[in-house]
């Protein structure tokens, strides 16, 4: 592993999460303040509630694969849905919150905040039923790592936790997936780790396609 300090400086910009030391007066703090976020368009406009069920899994994926841990994370839901001007138009942002809440329930993280519009229309065109999962939470700044490769002959694996037929993940098996990557973690046993997301584990393999 990398000495800390070329590892983590004051502030990391990953590709899927930020990590920022919290900033105290005579020094480098110990603690870090993680973000990151979860939203696929192209689901949410199939299902809006699998789409907002995702969003919260990913953002909170990203969190852990960052070194944050389950323990601690709380979101804020940036929301932007068609004018509201039929039943149809109403259903997608009650399918979409109702997807976000039960997310909450299965991972015990609560939503602190948000913004929504209802506005997102110009004649026939519409916004995809948008709700982005922010997650935020801190950690001890030693057990932070980035997704990128460290050095050559390393050993690569995948964990996946078991789907459900509805095209989420387990619950159980997903947070026993993400107990088990913050022990690793904390451990020192995790030189690189990173969510895989759109585009499978080719895109997460290739940095340069990975945003």
């Amino acid at each position: 592993r990398p000495p800390r300090s070329t590892l983590f400086p004051y502030t990391t910009l990953f590709r899927s999460a930020m990590a920022s030391r919290v900033p105290v007066e005579g020094g480098e703090s110990e603690t870090a303040s993680v973000m990151a976020y979860g939203f696929d368009p192209f689901i949410s406009e199939k299902s809006p509630w699998r789409g907002a069920y995702l969003a919260v899994v990913d953002s909170i994926a990203k969190l852990v694969a960052a070194g944050n841990g389950l323990g601690n994370i709380r979101l804020t839901f940036q929301e932007y849905f068609q004018r509201m001007n039929s039943q149809i138009a109403w259903g997608r942002p009650l399918a979409a919150l109702l997807g976000a809440l039960e997310a909450q329930l299965d991972f015990g993280a609560a939503a602190i905040g948000g913004k929504d519009s209802m506005s997102g229309s110009f004649e026939s065109l519409h916004v995809p039923p948008t709700l982005v999962s922010f997650a935020v939470g801190v950690c001890p700044a030693k057990d932070i790592v980035s997704g990128e490769f460290k050095k050559a002959g390393s050993q690569i694996g995948w964990l996946k936790p078991v789907y459900r037929d509805n095209g989420t993940p387990d619950p159980v098996s997903q947070k026993a997936l993400f107990d088990r990557v913050d022990a690793l973690i904390k451990a020192g046993k995790v030189l690189s780790a990173y969510a895989v997301g759109k585009g499978g584990a080719a895109a997460a393999a290739d940095r340069k396609s990975v945003v």
